[in-house]
């Protein structure tokens, strides 16, 4: 794996040391007791093991309604498949898709990251499943744990050779940070096992990995449907004409935060330099290696690049980024951005040869939707593209394949991105209830309905046909990115909610909480007066995000709150 030229200054480790730092040294390189409890009966696996699976791509999880109705919890686990920049080919994609009747319960999700999840899977099946993953060419490793993480890149497939190059350097990236450990292929593959533990190194990683999870992302000056500034570090590529100049490179993002823990909050990435695209592999190692060295290794809630940058400033970041290189960084270029929505229906990528983006709500393919897709794909052949959005880009298509593409979709009740509310086009929505143990509150299960009450608002309010971007989680962990929204609803507690405005449209501003526990009922109500203020007073062109922005939300809170908020 590469490194630095120059030797890190690791940080002190600390006196203590927390029970996951523990398990990670005492792991013999994430193998555990995992292979064991494999063999055994229970349906469950400890919660070391549990931990330690993650690395691998697996979440145990409980149904959660099922709590409800049975003294004994009902087990499964997600599996997530690591997919670089969301791409997939046709004969990948139909072996993934078979396998969902197989393993899990018939559906496939798109996660916020262009990747793939199957949800309860049984542990019986659990070596099959991630077996299968891996015989289609595609891997579960590294997508979950304290690794660096799935890597994303713009999905709209614009055949140019240098946008494809993006697709090559997520590749390369994604390639480059996988642990250097055969315990994956032991435990999964059938791998021969390791003779001894001394023979497996981690020269970056360490016997602890890193403190928490890292992320990647790339974007293209301009397009921003990446959410480039959430990235852990980011790379926004500047083109003139045919050449690719450089990237200017970003750190410091994330959105998890928790409730009453202070000191934990969502954080867009600040630019900090400009790099050719040569030295693209030597800053991202440098950036996971100061991530490994200052990120805190005591406190979970706070482990993360963020922190770290906040603490400190971007500035400390920029210059030991420069000493770990051994040259000074050129300045950030200035970065300006006109679009972030997916691009849905049909979009020309070269001459002759056409793509067509799907929306999926929360990402969910069910049964329709799948049979949809698996027709498509057998009869075209397109190259599958997932989002970070939660949606899906068939590409390579001829414009003779335009019309059988759309009369496969109405077949199967698969509807066109034009048919659908502007609200329920452009929303995202986590997983939460009833597998997601982290979840307090419903979030993809009621965000059509909550989709439909506010798209309700809007129509009364003289807004029909705008769009308006909504997100929902349920728990402040920001999965579905709720604060880089105009409207981020976050789950408190069963039925209750807060509501996070002010987002810019672009990606580029945090939305700011603008009330505390509301009922979920009462959601598109309290937002329907500020729908009314935002179309009298609005300037032209003005989003609501930017409107709410501008606006304040102290001001607005006294106009439309009867009771006041604490923030």
């Amino acid at each position: 794996m590469p490194q630095p030229e120059s030797t890190p200054a690791v940080a002190p480790r600390p006196s203590q040391s927390s029970p996951a730092e523990d398990l990670k040294r005492a792991s013999n390189h994430l193998r555990g007791a995992i292979a064991a409890e494999l063999a055994n009966e229970n349906p469950a696996v400890s919660k070391p093991v549990a931990a330690l699976l993650k690395f691998h791509g697996a979440y145990q999880q409980d149904d959660r309604d099922q709590r409800k109705r049975a003294p004994v919890k009902s087990y499964s686990f997600m599996v997530r498949v690591s997919l670089p920049g969301g791409i997939i080919a046709p004969r990948q994609y139909l072996a993934l898709d078979a396998l969902a009747d197989t393993a899990g319960d018939g559906t496939l999700r798109i996660t916020s990251r262009g990747g793939l999840q199957y949800h309860y899977v049984g542990k019986r099946t659990l070596r099959d499943c991630i077996r299968a993953i891996n015989d289609s060419g595609v891997s579960t490793f590294a997508a979950c744990g304290d690794v660096v993480r799935n890597v994303v890149a713009p999905a709209e497939p614009f055949e140019t050779p240098e946008r494809q190059r993006l697709d090559e350097y997520a590749r390369l990236l994604n390639r480059s940070f996988k642990p250097q450990t055969r315990a994956y292929a032991e435990i999964w593959l059938d791998g021969e096992p390791a003779a001894t533990f001394e023979s497996e190194s981690e020269p970056l990683y360490g016997d602890a990995y890193l403190p928490r999870k890292f992320k990647f992302g790339f974007a293209v000056e301009g397009d921003n449907t990446t959410d480039i500034h959430i990235h852990d570090c980011g790379f926004v590529a500047h083109f003139e004409g045919r050449e690719l100049l450089g990237f200017t490179a970003l750190a410091g993002g994330g959105m998890g935060q928790s409730n009453g823990i202070p000191g934990t909050y969502p954080r867009l990435a600040d630019p900090f330099c400009f790099l050719p695209p040569a030295e693209l592999l030597d800053v991202a190692t440098a950036a996971v290696s100061i991530h490994r060295d200052f990120s805190d290794r005591v406190n979970r809630k706070r482990a993360r690049l963020k922190y770290v940058i906040q603490d400190r400033g971007i500035e400390w970041f920029g210059a030991e980024m420069a000493r770990r290189l051994g040259h000074p960084l050129a300045p950030p270029r200035e970065l300006k951005w006109h679009r972030r929505e997916d691009y849905f229906g049909w979009h020309e990528q070269s001459p002759g040869v056409w793509f067509c983006g799907l929306r999926v709500v929360s990402g969910r393919l069910g049964q329709a939707q799948r049979a949809a897709l698996r027709e498509a794909v057998q009869t075209l052949a397109p190259e599958v593209r997932f989002t970070p959005q939660q949606n899906l880009l068939l590409c390579g298509l001829s414009a003779a394949a335009r019309p059988l593409l759309e009369a496969i979709l109405r077949r199967h009740g698969f509807a066109m991105p034009s048919e659908l509310p502007p609200v329920l086009r452009h929303s995202m929505a986590c997983p939460a209830l009833p597998t997601c143990g982290l979840a307090l509150a419903e979030s993809e299960r009621v965000l059509p309905e909550l989709a439909a009450r506010v798209q309700s608002e809007l129509d009364a309010a003289g807004a029909a046909g705008e769009t308006v971007f909504l997100r929902m989680t349920g728990c402040p962990n920001g999965c579905s990115r709720p604060y880089t929204a105009e409207i981020g609803i976050v789950g408190q507690s069963p039925g209750l909610y807060s509501i996070y405005l002010g987002g810019s449209p672009l990606g580029t501003r945090l939305a700011q909480l603008y009330s505390h526990n509301i009922r979920f009922e009462n959601v598109s109500s309290a937002l329907a007066p500020l729908f009314r203020e935002w179309v009298a007073g609005r300037e032209p062109g003005e989003a609501f995000g930017d409107y709410c922005g501008r606006a304040g939300l102290d001001p607005l809170r006294a106009r439309h709150l009867a009771a006041p908020v604490e923030v």
